[in-house]
């Protein structure tokens, strides 16, 4: 058997998704280091959303997500059948629309993630609420900026959904082509 040690925050960290899956709340629960930005370190809003984005990486196997693209960008379903992960989903949506308005960037020690809100200006985002979650449906007028969509859309949320906490905890890659 191999072990590995840890830092105090990556023990911290996966404490606070544990007890997230049990349904309890951490008091004063550090941010796992792919949340971190340094930018956005006084954003009143991080906590809560990290929350949101940890129930969902948790319980990312009662998720499904189905993405089709465009020339202009990407339409992204993502549901579950379970009403209150349902309910998560579209929280999260709305969640990161605002952010993305703002420009209240996260995970930006991840180089799509600062690629795509370095270029959130020019990102139309439209949700539909469905029964069991929503249909987003983002695009853009700069071939650059869908290049970001996509690879966002693929490479890092499906990837999410799929792999989970592990998954989230891995750098997403900028696309192929990508000229910045």
């Amino acid at each position: 058997m191999s072990h590995r040690t840890c830092s105090r925050r990556e023990f911290l960290a996966v404490a606070a998704v544990l007890l997230t899956a049990c349904g309890q709340r951490p008091r004063n629960q550090p941010l796992p280091d792919w949340m971190l930005t340094p930018d956005n370190a006084e954003d009143p809003d991080l906590v809560r959303d990290m929350l949101v984005i940890q129930d969902l990486l948790v319980r990312h196997g009662e998720i499904r997500r189905e993405v089709q693209h465009y020339s202009y960008g990407i339409r992204a379903t993502t549901t579950s059948p379970a009403a209150d992960l349902a309910a998560r989903i579209r929280e999260h949506v709305d969640q990161m629309r605002s952010r993305l308005r703002r420009g209240a960037a996260i995970r930006q020690e991840d180089p799509l993630f600062a690629a795509v809100f370095a270029h959130h200006q020019a990102v139309d985002l439209q949700v539909e609420r469905l029964p069991g979650g929503v249909r987003v449906t983002e695009v853009s007028d700069d071939p650059v900026t869908v290049m970001l969509l996509r690879q966002h859309a693929v490479h890092a949320v499906s990837e999410f959904v799929a792999g989970g906490i592990d998954r989230a905890r891995q750098p997403t890659p900028l696309p192929p082509g990508y000229p910045g």
